[in-house]
């Protein structure tokens, strides 16, 4: 059941976020650049004061006068990502943000304890994915802020953790015009609590060894689970799932799902493990061009 002070805790805590300053730099890259895209560096300030970094991306070939349909991306709950070119040289610009304590931004904090799906798991207002979500927003302020970037087509496609940020970011942010959640993660915790494999075995395992803890992890994971966010979603989405997914099983994102109003499409893979699928690239791109006009 969702928190009765679901709705609150978030607008304040999106508030909260307003009130920090950006900040931003970037710095060109060479190394991550090529003869179709330059690669800026970023570093910027997110909620709470934390710096985060990522790359941000854009085609050399603009149109003239014209704007480009933008993609946030993240990482899955490894932390590291490789910049999507194949969307840079399709005509988008691209921001590959790692939030806070993953990949790049772990160059400017590391979690002093825990993981991240245990992270000050029984307070809410300090729980790792209070800031990640945030991360994420603060990804979406600058990219609408960006000279190249048509602020009014901004999608978002991550895998896995990264599904379940975009889940997380659709719901919260309706800057976001389409969104695609490729095998998402941190989906249905009262479920997800009892899954041994990793990464979910952490929480399994917290709740093992802190058994009087287990209604408070699980009142904390319920602000955070898309069960609870997605009926305020209201960009396309599109989903997928792997019948023999272990890591991010059918039981933890269906009924992520079908709560979602929006308009929707959902692709089942019989033999599909936790791992990308080229025929699930193939419509994924084809959501984002048909949603953003690329």
């Amino acid at each position: 059941m969702a928190p009765a002070d679901l709705a609150k805790f978030w607008a304040d805590t999106i508030q909260e976020l307003a009130r920090t300053p950006m900040n931003p730099s970037l710095e060109e890259v060479p190394e991550h650049s090529s003869r179709d895209f330059i690669t800026h560096r970023l570093t910027m300030d997110s909620f709470q004061g934390k710096r985060i970094r990522g790359w941000y991306s854009v085609p050399k070939d603009t149109p003239p006068g014209g704007r480009l349909p933008a993609i946030l991306a993240v990482p899955g709950y490894g932390g590291t990502k490789a910049i999507p070119t194949h969307l840079v040289v399709a005509g988008f610009a691209v921001l590959t943000l790692y939030p806070r304590a993953q990949g790049e931004s772990l160059e400017e904090w590391t979690l002093e304890h825990g993981t991240k799906l245990t992270y000050n798991v029984t307070d809410k207002d300090n729980y790792y994915y209070r800031g990640g979500y945030m991360d994420c927003l603060r990804g979406l302020d600058f990219l609408c802020g960006q000279p190249q970037v048509d602020a009014g087509r901004l999608g978002m496609w991550s895998r896995s953790q990264g599904g379940g940020f975009t889940l997380a970011t659709a719901s919260l942010d309706s800057r976001l015009r389409v969104a695609v959640a490729e095998e998402p993660f941190l989906c249905n915790y009262p479920e997800s609590v009892k899954i041994t494999t990793s990464p979910y075995g952490e929480l399994c395992d917290y709740i093992g060894q802190h058994p009087e803890q287990r209604q408070a992890v699980l009142d904390t994971l319920a602000y955070f689970d898309p069960l609870n966010l997605v009926q305020d979603i209201t960009c396309p989405t599109l989903v997928d799932i792997g019948m023999k997914d272990e890591t991010c099983p059918y039981h933890t994102i269906m009924p992520v799902f079908e709560k979602i109003t929006a308009p929707k499409a959902l692709h089942v893979y019989p033999d599909l493990v936790h791992a990308p699928c080229t025929d699930f690239n193939a419509h994924a791109m084809s959501w984002l061009r048909r949603y953003l006009g690329a």
